[in-house]
């Protein structure tokens, strides 16, 4: 699945719900909201025809209106309240803040309920009438503070804000976390399908190089003969010129055997093997190889380091990287030091040569690359390929000029 469509298929439904989940929670919340004050709005009316019953009885027992209002002035949510005669004339009334009664009897017809703003935030008003007395009409006014329904609707707001935040976040590290994995999936998919084409074309490259190469070692078999038999019969001065053939005849042969080995799979015979023994026969080895007089080949470990590996093919890809890094230093300093890193060996080779230009760092183990004039490309390539089969890998550090280092991991150890 591509970026594009992956973001189709998860990020849009993904807003689908939270947009179906916001709109769902908003209808709710009105929904319950209005259920609400209708609740209340019948407490209220309910408390407020108690309310006139014992109004009514005070009045008969002739207590006067400051004294009935005095007794409920300080009712945490009556906000005020006022009573008025049969032609709406207030004849008494009581206010949790002086001067404030909001009464327009303009738009009072009758027995009625309604909600209004004030410095108390919202208000519910009831006006209703009420018989005393027989043959004697009056009025209740009163305002019932609606601050406990506010201050619930305002947690209930803020709850579904907190809900929707929190399931967004959520939402948004999966959808990042699903992304990862997709992209690490692509990544890796890609990877074995390039992998899967180089081990095609390796094998095509195995087939063709095998058949070519037994095809031509035959007849240099026999030129070899025919060199040596002219070797003898040939004058004196002609016999360098035989002799020469001769080795080339046998340089063909070796780079026909390196092709064919570098394209073979690896078969590991692995063994425990001291990595400071067998860095100690690659220098013997290259001292046969090479004048060493003005390089200096260094090792250290941070302790004794031992390997679980096939010992002849690890000293080979050593021994490839040592003449890497002679052929690269005139002169100076090649260190390679070892330790122990928690469940793997490190093995670092540093030396002080010319360095490899950057454009070349990601191409120097490929097959057949090489910058060498009479390089073959297949030392490093082969490097990396027995370090892989050893299930470790191999990284390169350069800057032209001042040196390289080359870092191998290997599990075990």
């Amino acid at each position: 699945m591509k970026g594009r469509n992956f973001l189709l298929f998860f990020y849009l439904p993904f807003l689908g719900i939270l947009i179906i989940f916001f709109v769902l929670s908003s209808l709710n919340r009105a929904y319950i909201k209005n259920k609400t004050e209708n609740l209340v709005k019948e407490q209220l009316q309910a408390a407020a025809e108690i309310l006139k019953i014992n109004i009514s009885h005070f009045l008969r027992e002739n207590y006067s209106v400051a004294e009935i209002f005095d007794s409920y002035s300080g009712k945490e949510n009556i906000y005020y309240i006022a009573l008025l005669d049969e032609d709406k004339n207030v004849l008494g009334w009581s206010s949790r803040f002086e001067g404030y009664l909001p009464l327009s009897l303009h738009t009072v017809e009758g027995e009625g309920s309604w909600i209004i703003d004030s410095p108390a935030g919202k208000i519910f008003n009831f006006f209703s009438p009420f018989s005393p007395d027989e043959g004697k009409k009056c009025y209740l006014y009163i305002g019932y503070s609606l601050e406990n329904l506010q201050e619930m609707i305002a947690y209930s707001r803020r709850n579904f804000f907190l809900i929707f935040g929190l399931i967004f976040v959520i939402g948004v590290i999966l959808f990042l976390g699903f992304y990862q994995l997709q992209r690490s999936y692509l990544g890796k998919k890609e990877e074995a399908e390039v992998e899967k084409a180089e081990k095609e074309r390796y094998r095509e490259i195995s087939a063709f190089t095998s058949g070519v190469g037994h095809e031509i070692k035959n007849p240099l078999n026999s030129l070899s003969l025919l060199f040596e038999l002219l070797h003898n019969k040939v004058p004196e001065e002609l016999q360098d010129d035989v002799a020469l053939g001769k080795e080339e005849i046998h340089k063909i042969s070796r780079i026909i055997d390196q092709f064919s080995t570098s394209l073979k799979p690896i078969k590991l015979n692995k063994e425990r093997c001291s990595l400071a023994e067998m860095v100690s026969n690659v220098k013997e080895s290259l001292s046969r190889e090479y004048d060493i007089s003005e390089v200096e080949i260094r090792y250290s470990e941070s302790s004794s380091v031992y390997l679980e590996a096939d010992k002849g093919l690890m000293s080979q890809a050593f021994l490839n990287l040592l003449r890497n890094s002679l052929d690269a230093s005139e002169r100076g300093l090649i260190s390679i030091h070892a330790q122990q890193k928690k469940k793997a060996v490190q093995v670092r080779i540093e030396d002080s040569g010319r360095g490899i230009p950057e454009e070349d760092q990601e191409r120097i183990f490929e097959p057949f690359f090489s910058t060498k004039k009479k390089g073959m490309g297949v030392g490093l390539y082969l490097t990396k390929k027995i370090i892989e089969a050893h299930e470790g890998k191999i990284e390169v550090r350069s800057q032209k000029g001042q040196g390289t280092v080359f870092v191998i991991h290997i599990p075990g150890g």
